[in-house]
């Protein structure tokens, strides 16, 4: 057992090979070779589920075999900032899991050599390698436990016929997000940050002669990109500061002591912004969350995935990653923590009102993205990451069940389902063990890793958070992050209920069936998860990844804030059942009026994109493209080519012409040819480069 922990954590590099290989196989010798056969089709999932079953196993090895060094006394010679376990708790308080120790292990080798005249600030040897910490090997479990069981649940989901094709992305997807995160380097980071939204374009267009699925794509790819453009700046602008992008060396030379340098084109601040601007493309926080719900077009078995248990938990991953640059930068913790609990707030309201089963559960997890990143604002970053764990078995149990309920219901309107429960008894017991989680019920896992992000807010609420959050600012991240609370309670309770009880409403509810089997285990494994990841993950992750930077909260106020929030969790799961436990024939929320029609409209933020894109972007695309033509292409192109060949005939004449002063007509033809190339070297700027060169190279 030794040898296979010591080798899983050296070769961890394997933990990513196996997916690859699963794409090959599956594109090469299933879909080439195999040319739809039907031998073919069944083996392709197979193929991929071998391989991940074999990744999570190394992944389980490498992340027991850094628990059995650090246990073991071995001290590890990284910076310190690997090494994340505490000597006491987030409250002061010795942690009954603060002895838990990870040994990392980075591996890094040269990629690509750059020319030396780029200077001595910039690294000769751009560089790649893994870097299996506790933040990493925590997330590689996560990644590819979810994956397994999604990839087991699609064998029923998705059409044979489809197979091939499916599993071909869902390999390609899952190296990319391994890839990510065993990254030792922002640089290689951000080549799988980008592969995995090409995977997600075509994972959400998979359908594509749907229309719908078509547009959705995609809007995914091209939203998610005004996010990445800030992420590739701060790549950009960290590799002119400190001329190495490895997570080691950026750790060293980046802290609330030390000053930027001077190669560093802007503040640290900006830096981190933009690192948290490309956050909020991947994690669909406001403005940039539209792309997210109408990615609800893709499979089920996408969703339960990507859309939230691996792709949209990338931004947190990212910003988790690079939280020693937000220490260093703590006035953008006031941006990260606002941005997050707006969300949260935001996308629960909208939450209320929608009608697909599958939509409700993205605007949760918007919300809930919030929440996490809320809490690494706050400088929470145990709770968020302890969060995006208990999430992603929650949330894809839910989104699981809602693709049972929709494959039986043949529907995704929730007012055209009622009366499963007797029909789908595990789904719909899975699917309350979800919804309860998500609501923050004990003793699920959901109630634990909420309850410590609600207390990063109330530490600075009491003025106990990050030095730059003012006690009043805590105090509305706190009371949002608590209407959060309620407003979760309610659209479970009101989705689950509208569902699961009444009658059946539609003849797809007449005749809908349990899920088959293959689905079945995949939902109650993570119902498994759900119930037990709270009491096995509380005291040990808190442990491994960094503690919560505020200052010790009395038991008392831990326990009240415990207690009012399971109220109003309690209190909105009642009101939800009321209200709509008999089906109301019209929506009980359209009395709130204007409210309600604010809700259903998504507040107007996507009409207000819209409009931007066609009244603005589109016009100025349109002017642009006249200009284009009429100045760029019109009077310097093609003018510049009429003038030459004016020019030519005139020299054709003049060469022709055997009357006297031909040499004098030559002149001045080279004379108005020089003049009006310096007159364009002048107008576009090229002169005054050319002349400050010359006096460079005059000078050495």
């Amino acid at each position: 057992m030794t040898i296979f922990l010591t080798f899983a954590q050296q070769q961890s590099w394997l933990i990513v090979a196996l997916p690859v290989a699963a794409f090959l196989f599956i594109g090469f010798v299933i879909i080439i070779a195999g040319r739809g056969q039907e031998l073919a089709k069944r083996l392709a999932p197979w193929v991929l589920i071998v391989c991940l079953a074999a990744a999570l196993a190394l992944a389980l090895g490498a992340l027991a075999g850094g628990l059995a060094r650090g246990a073991g006394g071995e001290v590890s010679h990284a910076p310190e900032w690997f090494q994340l376990a505490p000597a006491a708790g987030e409250h002061g308080a010795a942690a009954p899991g603060a002895a838990l120790r990870f040994v990392p292990t980075e591996r890094i080798a040269d990629w690509l050599p750059l020319p030396a005249s780029m200077g001595e600030s910039f690294a000769r040897t751009l560089k790649i390698g893994t870097l299996l910490d506790p933040l990493s090997a925590v997330m590689l479990v996560v990644v590819l436990l979810v994956s397994l069981l999604v990839q087991i649940y699609s064998l029923s989901y998705i059409k044979r016929d489809e197979h091939p094709r499916f599993y071909l992305y869902m390999a390609l997807f899952t190296t990319a997000m391994l890839g990510l995160v065993i990254a030792s380097s922002l640089l290689q980071l951000f080549i799988f940050w980008e592969l995995v939204g090409v995977c997600s374009y075509l994972l959400i267009g998979f359908w594509y002669p749907k229309p719908e699925a078509a547009k959705a794509a995609i809007k995914a790819f091209v939203v998610t990109r005004f996010g990445d453009l800030g992420l590739l700046f701060a790549v950009i602008f960290l590799w002119m500061g400190y001329g190495d992008l490895t997570f080691s060396h950026l750790a060293a030379q980046i802290g609330p002591a030390m000053a930027a340098p001077a190669a560093l084109p802007v503040s640290l601040t900006v830096v981190a912004i933009l690192l948290f601007i490309g956050a909020c493309g991947k994690s669909a926080q406001f403005p940039l969350h539209i792309w997210l719900p109408d990615a609800m077009e893709g499979p089920t078995s996408v969703s339960a995935l990507i859309h939230a248990a691996t792709m949209v938990a990338a931004g947190i991953y990212l910003v988790a990653r690079m939280f020693f640059l937000f220490e260093a930068a703590p006035m953008a913790l006031i941006v990260v923590a606002t941005v997050g609990a707006f969300t949260a707030l935001f996308a629960a309201s909208i939450g209320l009102a929608q009608t697909d089963m599958k939509k409700v559960m993205a605007y949760s997890t918007v919300s809930q993205l919030g929440y996490m990143m809320m809490g690494l604002g706050l400088a929470a970053p145990a709770a968020a990451f302890f969060h995006l764990t208990t999430h992603a078995f929650f949330k894809a149990l839910l989104f699981l069940t809602a693709g049972a309920v929709i494959h039986a219901a043949h529907t995704q309107n929730i007012w055209e389902m009622g009366g499963l429960f007797k029909k789908m008894k595990v789904t719909a017991i899975t699917c309350l063990i979800g919804g309860l989680a998500l609501a923050g019920i004990f003793p699920l896992a959901g109630f634990f890793s909420k309850d410590k992000l609600l207390e990063s807010a109330l530490a600075a609420a009491m003025g106990l958070g990050p030095e730059t959050i003012s006690a009043g600012l805590g105090g509305l991240i706190l009371l949002m992050a608590l209407a959060t609370v309620l407003m979760t309670a309610f659209y479970t309770a009101r989705m689950w209920t509208l569902v699961f009880l009444g009658e059946p409403r539609s003849d797809g509810a007449k005749h809908a069936h349990e899920a088959p089997r293959s689905m079945q285990l995949s939902l109650l494994v993570l119902a498994a998860l759900t119930l037990v990841a709270g009491f096995l993950l509380v005291p040990r992750l808190t442990a491994l990844i960094a503690p919560a930077h505020h200052a010790a909260l009395a038991p008392w106020m831990i326990w009240t804030l415990t207690g009012g929030a399971s109220l109003l969790a309690v209190v909105g799961i009642l009101w939800g059942y009321a209200a709509y436990r008999r089906a109301p024939a019209t929506e009980p929320l359209a009395k709130l009026g204007w409210a309600y029609t604010g809700l259903v409209k998504l507040w107007w933020v996507d009409a207000f994109f819209t409009w931007l894109a066609h009244r603005v972007v589109l016009v100025l695309g349109r002017r642009a493209r006249t200009f284009d033509k009429g100045v760029v292409d019109g009077l310097f192109v093609d003018g510049t080519a009429w003038l030459t060949g004016r020019l030519g005939v005139v020299m054709r004449r003049v060469s022709a012409c055997p009357l006297p002063g031909q040499l004098q007509y030559a002149a001045l033809v080279i004379f108005l040819l020089a003049a009006l190339v310096i007159l364009g070297m002048s107008l576009t700027g090229l002169l005054p480069l050319l002349v400050k060169t010359a006096q460079i190279g005059g000078m050495r």
